[in-house]
């Protein structure tokens, strides 16, 4: 059997849409991703210089990927190339960020921080925080690992465990919730086996920013039991779905379309 590729180890890969007058600001934003653990993705092809639509090997490219950067500036926007690479990534409801190089001062003493602090909201919008009961765990890392496919990095909560016994855990939550939720994401997986610290979690994810918050009933539960706090919310119902795989390929669809949301309304606020 083939081994499959271990995406939490080896790094997300990013598609990189830029034009090439910009190299040199580019090129930081690519060392700076790389430092980072991820995998950026760039291409200049002598082809691309003729007056051709996007070539054929670019669309497969982004076809294969999951994460992609938008590297804006005035040349990127007078790029045709540019351009048609970010219609074909809109087409295909892929989601990208959209870093504003012509803010890099070249010649700055601190251009790596500033660099740094361009790619923030990249890293932090990849990131999700899964709220369970232990007794659903299975679910939880069948989740883990659906997100990974799609360029989101669960925090890992058993590592936390491991390392921080003499930690606060719910003080260490709610910081890793917040820092999470500053452009990431927070899931609570609901179930019949409702513990007050997960509904205290979600509670406390809800009041940081409910645009990033995506509660699941994971499976049946009495109506009695469900707190007061939670009734009349938004909430994403798959307890009618029996496979775990494809209970949790229903929630990254839905966390997916809700980035998709965010990333509109955010580049209309811009």
């Amino acid at each position: 059997m083939q081994k499959e590729e271990n995406i939490f180890e080896e790094g997300f890969w990013v598609f990189i849409s830029h034009s090439t007058k910009d190299f040199d600001r580019v090129r930081l934003v690519r060392n700076a991703l790389e430092n980072n653990g991820f995998r950026p993705i760039l291409f200049y092809l002598k082809c691309m210089e003729d007056e051709e639509e996007i070539n054929e090997l670019i669309k497969k490219e982004i076809d294969a990927r999951s994460r992609f950067i938008l590297c804006d500036s005035p040349n990127a926007q007078a790029s045709k190339y540019v351009q048609s690479e970010v219609n074909y990534i809109q087409s295909k409801k892929r989601m990208y960020e959209i870093v504003d190089i012509s803010q890099i001062e070249i010649n700055s003493p601190e251009i790596d921080k500033d660099v740094l602090n361009l790619i923030k909201p990249f890293r932090r919008r990849t990131s999700v925080f899964i709220s369970y009961n232990n007794m659903d765990r299975s679910l939880a890392k069948e989740l883990e690992s659906e997100c990974l496919k799609y360029g989101f990095h669960a925090w890992d909560m058993d590592y936390y465990l491991d390392v921080s016994a003499n930690v606060n855990w719910s003080f260490l939550a709610r910081m890793s919730i917040e820092s999470t939720l500053s452009n990431g994401y927070f899931i609570c997986l609901l179930s019949s086996k409702l513990l007050t610290y997960t509904v205290k979690e979600l509670e406390f994810a809800w009041e940081i920013d409910s645009s990033r918050v995506l509660p699941v009933i994971i499976d049946k539960i009495a109506d009695e039991r469900i707190p007061i706090s939670i009734h009349n919310k938004n909430i994403l119902n798959v307890c009618n779905i029996v496979s775990p795989k494809e209970k949790a390929k229903t929630i990254v669809e839905t966390l997916i379309s809700m980035d998709l949301d965010n990333q509109t309304l955010n580049n209309h606020e811009h």
